[in-house]
């Protein structure tokens, strides 16, 4: 493996073990404690096996120890399978023999709210050096190596095809079932992996250690939380860095997969947005469930990525064809006709109730000339506008199958650009055929759709997003600490102003004459708004007057906003009156900052003013973001147009509004007591004439 992250965990011992032993071990190999033992023998381990069980003398032809002090060797792995009252004594007897790693199998832990259990073995491993995969889990499989360390029956099969596939699953048993049928339908996988409660060595630690492996290709997890996020960006990067796809299944986002999850692993769960900010910056794959992990498994396990978008396909059926060709453009691919003379040079393979334009249909007139499926795949796949190829068979059989089947492979052998096939065939007319595609690692799919929606990842993998900014090691003097904890709209734009945000001009006022004055040195007209951190909602205080045009309306307002707002907030504490200046023309958008518990501070923009709460137009993603970052939000918003000079208006200033979002996630990062920050409404000017923030409010916590 390759080198890795200064923090990741060296898992070596653990994945290469040289010898293992096995406590609970039980002379019934179909029993959880006898499995693992059986299934190491099935995998030709080469290894040392030790079962421990003081009521045996001899299990499965090996000796058998009463205790794991007992045994001639320090084993690299100590498997744990008894119940829960009894893993602290062989964690103890771990520790003190210092056993590099111990998988815990047995549960009963912080999963059952038992977190004093849980957290007692972990200190007691600390002390001996031992590291801990588990409890509750199903272990892992090494299957480049033939390391089994599990008791999964999904391994008593031999549908396991050795590939470049490594799969995390915080679920023992949902992993282990998806990893049997993905590998059933041809997919090989290089590990499979669950971590269960995660209360040691978690998925951010194997992860760093798959992507570091040059025969990885893709990495699969199953995630129901974290609880460290920084580490699992640093992992998204890392892989990122390396160029291994990663895709993700993350459940718990409703409030009943929520409450599933901690009864199930005892994990924390981040809020929807802030993840699904993550995987679009970083280029994750989202999933939704086992169907996926088997299709992202063949079309990755291919080792080809397209150019482009551009999808060529190759059918015996039209209807079938069509599917492939709706599907694949709803979900972003283009399905477009080949050039002419490309045509031109199909039409001698092509009988004229076929089609040569795309989908390229064959007609079933191969099954009486098959030789002629070949030149038209080579001649779809030659083409400088098609960037993959999917080719959709129907009820091929017999000699003509046969025939079909072999120049495929020989095509796909050849090609530089992706080629994968759906064919709709049942397993008694084509099972040897499928078979013989899939050894020869082409994906293979029995869907239009699903194989539509593989290649559709596999470009959008391909035109993943550069990898965000990182946050700078020294991001600036935090002016926060030297404010009041609970800011005004005064205060918080000072703040901003602190970190070069343009604002509009305004003066704080202690009383009538104070405000009459501050009015004269900026200009009528002005906004007047009541300050005070008790008032967070102005508008709906009656604490704010717009467009007030000379001294006698503001006299009126000034005393009008008073008592509005102190019969709106009685308990309010005013800190004076806000003169500020009207800001005339340009378009309302917002920025905001949330601090997410798990990942940190998130930045979004979107339409300001009410817009905001209505049409819900917003983009986030986790802070910092350089300008470029910043200038793909925006104009990812429905909204954006407004800003691009629509029915003879001006365009607006669409650089500054991206410099603001900018500036405004460096911020965030800065200042670590920040916990909520809304700039609205931000005017973006016409362009060329900059963005000023017109209203803002800041929440912050005491301690970062």
């Amino acid at each position: 493996m390759g080198n890795l992250p200064r923090k990741a965990p060296d898992l070596s011992r653990l994945l290469f073990p040289g010898s293992v032993a096995i406590v609970g071990a039980s002379e019934n190999l179909e029993s959880i404690s006898g499995r693992p033992v059986k299934l190491l023998q099935r995998f030709g381990f080469k290894g040392g096996i030790f079962p421990v069980n003081p009521n045996r003398r001899n299990i499965a032809g090996l000796d058998c120890y009463p205790d794991i002090d007992s045994l001639p060797v320090t084993p690299d792995v100590v498997l744990v399978g008894v119940r829960a009252a009894l893993v602290p004594e062989v964690i103890r007897q771990c520790a003190g023999r210092s056993v590099p790693f111990s998988i815990i199998f047995s549960s009963g832990f912080a999963e059952s709210e038992d977190d004093k259990a849980q957290n007692e073995i972990i200190k007691t491993a600390r002390r001996g050096g031992t590291r801990i995969l588990g409890p509750n889990c199903q272990g892992l499989v090494n299957f480049a190596s033939s390391v089994p360390l599990s008791f999964s029956a999904s391994l008593d099969s031999d549908s396991r095809p050795l590939g470049n596939v490594a799969y995390i699953s915080q679920s023992g048993a949902f992993g282990f079932a998806s990893f049997a049928m993905a590998a059933e339908s041809g997919v090989g996988f290089r590990y499979v992996v669950t971590t269960g409660n995660q209360a040691d060595l978690d998925l951010v630690d194997f992860g760093m250690t798959f992507v570091s492996d040059p025969d990885v290709d893709l990495l699969v997890l199953y995630m129901e939380g974290l609880s460290e996020g920084a580490r699992f960006i640093e992992m998204l990067r890392f892989a990122g860095e390396r160029g291994v796809p990663v895709a993700v299944l993350k459940v718990g986002r409703s409030p009943t997969g929520k409450a599933a999850v901690k009864s199930h692993t005892a994990a924390l769960t981040g809020e929807d947005e802030a993840w699904r900010a993550i995987f679009r910056q970083y280029g994750v794959m989202e999933i939704e469930d086992s169907d996926d992990i088997a299709d992202l498994g063949r079309i990755f396990g291919g080792r080809k990525i397209p150019r482009g978008r551009r999808l060529g396909v190759v059918t015996t059926s039209g209807g079938a064809g069509i599917i492939m060709a709706d599907r694949a453009w709803d979900l972003g691919l283009k399905v477009e006709p080949l050039p002419q003379d490309v045509q031109n040079s199909l039409e001698q393979f092509i009988p004229a109730f076929g089609s040569t334009s795309n989908p390229v249909d064959l007609t079933a007139q191969v099954i009486n000339d098959p030789e002629n499926f070949r030149s038209s795949l080579e001649m779809v796949l030659g083409c400088p506008e098609i960037d993959m190829v999917a080719v959709v068979l129907s009820m091929i059989t017999g000699e003509s199958g046969r025939i079909v089947t072999r120049e495929m492979i020989e095509v796909a052998r050849n090609a530089e650009k992706p080629i994968a096939c759906c064919w709709l065939i049942n397993r008694e007319q084509g099972g040897a055929f499928l078979d013989e595609i899939r050894s020869e690692n082409i994906p293979l799919f029995r869907s239009p759709k699903r194989c539509a929606w593989a290649m559709a990842k596999l470009y959008s993998w391909k035109d993943r997003p550069a990898l965000p900014m990182k946050a700078p090691e020294n991001p600036g003097g935090a002016l926060l600490p030297g404010m009041p904890l609970d800011l005004t709209e005064y205060d918080a734009k000072k703040l901003l102003a602190g970190w070069g945000i343009p604002v509009t001009r305004e003066i704080l006022a202690g009383s009538l004459e104070d405000a009459i004055s501050a009015a004269s040195e900026i200009g009528y007209p002005i906004a007047l708004k009541v300050v005070s951190p008790d008032i967070i909602h102005k508008t709906e205080a009656g604490a704010v007057a717009l467009r007030i045009k000379d001294d006698e309306e503001l006299r009126n307002a000034y005393g009008r906003l008073l008592e509005r707002s102190m019969k709106s907030v009685p308990q309010a504490r005013l800190r004076g009156m806000l003169v500020q200046e009207m800001v005339s023309g340009g378009v309302e958008f917002m920025i905001g900052v949330k601090r997410d518990p798990l990942f940190g501070p998130l930045v979004a923009v979107g339409l300001g003013g009410i817009y905001v709460e209505i049409l819900k137009d917003i983009s986030i993603c986790h802070a910092p973001v350089d300008r470029g970052e910043a200038l793909r939000m925006i104009s990812a918003l429905r909204g954006f147009p407004l800003l691009s000079g629509i029915r003879g208006k001006e365009p607006g200033d669409v650089e500054a509004l991206a410099e603001m979002v900018s500036e405004v996630s460096l911020m965030a990062v800065a200042e670590t007591t920040l916990a909520e920050l809304d700039i609205n409404p931000v005017f973006v000017l016409n362009k060329g004439k900059g963005v000023v923030a017109a209203d803002a409010v800041v929440l912050r916590t005491e301690a970062p």
